[in-house]
Protein backbone atom coordinates (compact mmCIF):
# COMPACT_ATOMS: atom_id res chain seq x y z
CA UNK A 1 0.00 0.00 0.00
CA UNK A 2 0.91 3.47 -0.91
CA UNK A 3 2.31 5.41 2.06
CA UNK A 4 0.73 8.35 1.50
CA UNK A 5 -2.35 7.03 1.77
CA UNK A 6 -1.55 6.00 5.33
CA UNK A 7 -0.52 9.54 7.05
CA UNK A 8 -3.14 12.07 7.31
CA UNK A 9 -3.05 14.99 4.68
CA UNK A 10 -2.22 17.29 7.72
CA UNK A 11 1.15 15.60 8.17
CA UNK A 12 1.54 15.50 4.75
CA UNK A 13 1.12 19.26 4.33
CA UNK A 14 2.95 20.69 7.62
CA UNK A 15 5.58 18.02 7.92
CA UNK A 16 7.93 19.30 4.45
CA UNK A 17 6.82 22.97 5.47
CA UNK A 18 8.47 22.34 9.05
CA UNK A 19 11.67 20.33 7.50
CA UNK A 20 12.46 23.38 4.91
CA UNK A 21 14.54 26.15 5.73
CA UNK A 22 12.77 29.18 7.61
CA UNK A 23 14.50 30.97 4.96
CA UNK A 24 12.83 29.13 1.98
CA UNK A 25 9.05 29.39 3.96
CA UNK A 26 9.52 33.02 4.88
CA UNK A 27 10.26 33.66 1.33
CA UNK A 28 7.08 31.67 0.17
CA UNK A 29 5.04 33.81 2.61
CA UNK A 30 6.57 37.04 1.28
CA UNK A 31 5.70 36.08 -2.12
CA UNK A 32 2.39 35.09 -1.90
CA UNK A 33 1.48 38.55 0.65
CA UNK A 34 3.08 40.63 -2.10
CA UNK A 35 0.65 38.77 -4.76
CA UNK A 36 -2.00 38.53 -2.64
CA UNK A 37 -1.61 42.30 -1.83
CA UNK A 38 -1.22 43.03 -5.60
CA UNK A 39 -4.38 40.99 -6.98
CA UNK A 40 -7.06 41.15 -4.65
CA UNK A 41 -6.44 44.16 -2.50
CA UNK A 42 -4.86 47.07 -4.65
CA UNK A 43 -7.77 46.81 -6.72
CA UNK A 44 -10.00 47.47 -3.88
CA UNK A 45 -8.15 50.52 -2.86
CA UNK A 46 -8.92 54.01 -4.35
CA UNK A 47 -7.28 55.26 -7.04
CA UNK A 48 -5.48 58.07 -6.07
CA UNK A 49 -3.52 55.47 -3.25
CA UNK A 50 -2.45 53.16 -6.47
CA UNK A 51 -1.47 55.88 -8.51
CA UNK A 52 0.67 57.17 -5.53
CA UNK A 53 2.28 53.74 -4.86
CA UNK A 54 2.42 52.90 -8.72
CA UNK A 55 6.16 55.42 -8.75
CA UNK A 56 7.33 53.40 -5.93
CA UNK A 57 6.95 49.47 -7.27
CA UNK A 58 5.97 50.19 -10.70
CA UNK A 59 3.00 48.45 -12.50
CA UNK A 60 2.19 45.46 -11.19
CA UNK A 61 4.30 45.07 -7.74
CA UNK A 62 4.62 41.32 -7.77
CA UNK A 63 5.03 40.80 -11.31
CA UNK A 64 8.44 38.53 -10.80
CA UNK A 65 6.97 37.68 -7.21
CA UNK A 66 3.98 35.94 -8.45
CA UNK A 67 6.13 33.38 -10.61
CA UNK A 68 7.91 32.19 -7.87
CA UNK A 69 5.31 30.94 -5.69
CA UNK A 70 5.05 27.82 -7.70
CA UNK A 71 8.63 27.46 -7.51
CA UNK A 72 9.06 28.32 -3.42
CA UNK A 73 6.21 25.32 -2.57
CA UNK A 74 8.28 23.41 -5.09
CA UNK A 75 11.36 23.31 -2.74
CA UNK A 76 9.37 22.42 0.17
CA UNK A 77 7.35 19.64 -1.43
CA UNK A 78 9.53 17.99 -4.03
CA UNK A 79 13.37 16.69 -3.06
CA UNK A 80 13.98 15.88 -6.36
CA UNK A 81 16.58 18.56 -8.54
CA UNK A 82 15.94 21.28 -6.04
CA UNK A 83 18.99 23.03 -7.16
CA UNK A 84 17.89 23.45 -10.38
CA UNK A 85 14.26 24.39 -9.10
CA UNK A 86 16.14 27.36 -7.23
CA UNK A 87 17.96 28.88 -9.92
CA UNK A 88 15.82 28.29 -12.75
CA UNK A 89 12.54 29.08 -11.16
CA UNK A 90 13.28 31.70 -8.14
CA UNK A 91 17.04 32.92 -8.58
CA UNK A 92 16.53 33.86 -12.47
CA UNK A 93 13.06 35.52 -11.76
CA UNK A 94 15.04 37.89 -9.38
CA UNK A 95 17.45 38.40 -11.74
CA UNK A 96 15.33 39.80 -14.03
CA UNK A 97 13.49 42.51 -11.57
CA UNK A 98 16.72 43.51 -10.77
CA UNK A 99 17.83 43.92 -14.75
CA UNK A 100 14.12 45.22 -14.90
CA UNK A 101 15.13 47.45 -12.10
CA UNK A 102 18.25 48.94 -13.58
CA UNK A 103 16.89 49.31 -16.88
CA UNK A 104 14.31 52.08 -15.28
CA UNK A 105 17.16 53.79 -13.31
CA UNK A 106 18.10 54.70 -16.78
CA UNK A 107 14.95 56.16 -17.55
CA UNK A 108 14.21 57.80 -14.67
CA UNK A 109 14.60 60.96 -16.23
CA UNK A 110 11.89 60.50 -18.85
CA UNK A 111 9.34 62.59 -19.93
CA UNK A 112 6.05 61.15 -17.58
CA UNK A 113 3.28 64.03 -18.96
CA UNK A 114 2.26 64.13 -15.36
CA UNK A 115 1.04 60.91 -15.36
CA UNK A 116 1.56 59.21 -12.40
CA UNK A 117 1.64 55.62 -14.12
CA UNK A 118 4.60 56.94 -15.74
CA UNK A 119 6.50 58.15 -13.27
CA UNK A 120 9.46 56.56 -11.76
CA UNK A 121 10.58 57.15 -8.13
CA UNK A 122 14.12 57.58 -6.92
CA UNK A 123 13.31 54.89 -4.23
CA UNK A 124 12.33 52.39 -6.90
CA UNK A 125 15.38 50.57 -6.78
CA UNK A 126 15.13 49.55 -3.29
CA UNK A 127 11.83 47.60 -4.30
CA UNK A 128 13.36 46.44 -7.91
CA UNK A 129 16.73 46.14 -7.08
CA UNK A 130 17.49 46.10 -3.74
CA UNK A 131 15.01 43.73 -2.31
CA UNK A 132 15.26 40.53 -5.12
CA UNK A 133 19.38 40.86 -4.52
CA UNK A 134 18.63 40.91 -0.88
CA UNK A 135 16.25 37.66 -1.44
CA UNK A 136 18.85 36.00 -3.90
CA UNK A 137 21.55 36.02 -1.03
CA UNK A 138 19.28 34.69 1.76
CA UNK A 139 18.26 31.93 -0.65
CA UNK A 140 21.77 30.71 -0.83
CA UNK A 141 22.87 31.21 2.25
CA UNK A 142 24.20 27.84 3.70
CA UNK A 143 21.31 26.51 5.47
CA UNK A 144 19.82 26.95 2.59
CA UNK A 145 22.47 25.34 -0.01
CA UNK A 146 22.80 21.99 2.20
CA UNK A 147 18.98 21.95 2.08
CA UNK A 148 18.83 21.85 -2.02
CA UNK A 149 22.37 19.83 -1.95
CA UNK A 150 20.22 17.04 0.27
CA UNK A 151 18.87 13.81 -1.44
CA UNK A 152 15.95 12.46 0.71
Amino acid sequence: MNAHTEMPLSRRILEPVAAAPSILVTYAVFAVVVTLADFVILPLVSETFRARLVPYTGWVASMFYAFTIFFAFTLIYQPKKRRVVRFAGITLQLLLQITYGVYQLFKMTGETFGNPYLTISPWRPIWTILIPSIWIAVLYSPRMNRFCHQVT
